[in-house]
């Protein structure tokens, strides 16, 4: 074999190597972020009077009934999808009337089951949980 022809076969294969194509790992879709909200008139959802219930989805897109779902799905992303971090009105007074309200958000959230409960002594107290989450 001529050395031409050496140098050419060492060609090719460099070049075989070259194009063969690497996998690459594809992005993950992101995993479902869906709640229902529940507003509720008592101390207990067993003995509470339902007022009102949304659909709150954030992922895989945002939608649902929640009549300001992006904010309410910003609000829960700042606090880590954990209920107990929301921040709300923190300054905001409310009157000192038993009147009692309870919240509650089932669903899962970036793919985990989340169950939540709350009560609250009124429907101001309860708003002042979350800004958006629970304004509807």
């Amino acid at each position: 074999m001529s050395f031409g022809m050496r140098v050419l076969g060492a060609g090719v294969g460099a070049t075989a190597l070259v194009v063969v194509p690497s996998a690459q790992a594809q992005p993950a879709d992101p995993a479902p972020s869906a709640l229902t909200l529940t507003i509720a008139q008592g101390e207990s959802l067993d003995t509470a009077a339902s007022q009102r219930t949304v659909l709150l989805v954030c992922a895989p897109t945002v939608l649902g009934t929640h009549p300001d779902a992006a904010s309410a799905c910003d609000e829960l992303s700042a606090a880590g999808g954990d209920f107990e971090q929301l921040h709300g009105h923190p300054m905001r007074f409310c009157p000192m009337i038993y009147d009692p309200v309870t919240v509650a958000a089932d669903g899962v959230w970036n793919g985990n089951p989340v169950s939540y409960r709350h009560t609250y002594p009124n429907k101001c107290g309860a708003e002042n949980r979350s800004v958006h989450v629970f304004d509807f």
